[in-house]
């Protein structure tokens, strides 16, 4: 081709404006209803579901789980769609890193208050691996939808932080049918859904968002 011009005319008249993304706090408080919304459901279809005695003498600790956990999700997922895009970072990253103390601080006052805190029973933790994981799976694919919306230049953290904000919604809805109290077993499982949610994310997820 000896004239270039013809062609680059015809490209550039093809071209459609790029629309700018909203904030990445305004798409997390966005997507994050839709995302519980359907966690909701799943655990309301497949699973038995027992409200917590929000009436008892440990009330104020199972809402402020709720309410800790939620905060965490949400900001997480803030942090995974502003890490997606070019010059993005973390975002609250100091306010992230307290709630993660606060959040662990509570779980000790949950165990401390159960009345066989080590003791080990065979199924212990169970349902609750179960609640995270059915909760989490459709959770997974909210966020890859909202993710694969810029894509990643950076997926892996895009995915660690997209998992984390997952596990913390997951863990909000779960305190709606936990006892405040649990035991050191218990609370591995909740771990260790939160880390299979996690290897799912980013085994799915890497060749979803990666541009």
């Amino acid at each position: 081709m000896r004239d270039h011009e013809p062609l680059i005319d015809a490209l550039a008249g093809g071209m459609q404006p790029v629309r700018r993304v909203a904030p990445a706090w305004l798409r997390a408080l966005g997507w994050a209803p839709v995302a519980l919304a359907l966690g909701y459901l799943s655990t309301s279809i497949l699973l038995h579901r027992q409200a917590t005695d929000w009436v008892g003498g440990y009330a104020a600790i199972s809402a402020a789980n709720v309410v800790l956990s939620l905060a965490l999700g949400i900001t997480a997922f803030a942090a995974a769609l502003s890490v997606s895009v070019a010059g993005g970072r973390i975002v609250a990253k100091g306010w992230m890193a307290l709630g993660l103390v606060l959040w662990a601080l509570l779980a000790a006052v949950s165990i401390a208050l159960s009345s066989r805190p080590i003791t080990v029973v065979v199924g212990e933790g169970s349902y609750c691996f179960t609640f995270v994981i059915t909760a989490g799976l459709p959770m997974i694919a909210v966020a890859l939808a909202a993710l694969r919306r810029t894509r990643s230049l950076r997926p892996k953290q895009s995915l660690v932080a997209a998992g984390m904000a997952v596990s913390f919604l997951s863990f909000g809805l779960l305190a709606f049918c936990h006892p405040a109290e649990m035991s050191v077993a218990d609370f591995l499982m909740h771990l260790l859904a939160a880390l299979a949610l996690g290897a799912v994310f980013l085994v799915v997820g890497r060749p979803a968002i990666r541009i």
